[in-house]
């Protein structure tokens, strides 16, 4: 779990547009003095692409108030490295919408201000 050490929540809002879908924003502030940041990169830190995987995961997990496990990524894309340095507030958006009862179906980007760093689109499972 990233939440908390590695990234701090700063608000986190979803409106109900539908049963079957969920838009949620979310704007989160990233640690700088986090300990990866000394191999990930000691003199230019830069967000890892699995962290930023997993704070997607965890958001959702938090808009659909159960655990999750990634089943699939259809489509990532990391368009810009992430300084925590140069950009440590982050807006998330995600759109979740429910496949099935235990599948559910993510798009997500990361951003700050006019820079967009990743797109995501994948499936995660319910989790037992």
């Amino acid at each position: 779990m990233l939440s908390g050490d590695f990234f701090d929540l700063q608000s986190f809002t979803c409106d109900d547009c539908e049963v079957a879908r969920q838009n949620c924003t979310a704007i989160v502030t990233l640690n700088v003095n986090h300990p990866i940041y000394n191999g990930h990169f000691p003199d230019n830190p830069v967000v890892p692409g699995v962290c930023q995987i997993q704070m997607v995961k965890e958001l959702a997990e938090k808009a659909v108030n159960q655990p999750l496990n990634l089943k699939e990524s259809d489509n990532v894309k990391f368009l810009l490295m992430i300084s925590p340095v140069q950009n440590p507030y982050l807006e998330i958006n995600l759109i979740i919408q429910h496949v099935t009862e235990k599948l559910i179906s993510v798009t997500a980007s990361i951003a700050s201000g006019a820079s967009l760093f990743l797109k995501f689109k994948g499936k995660f499972e319910f989790a037992d």
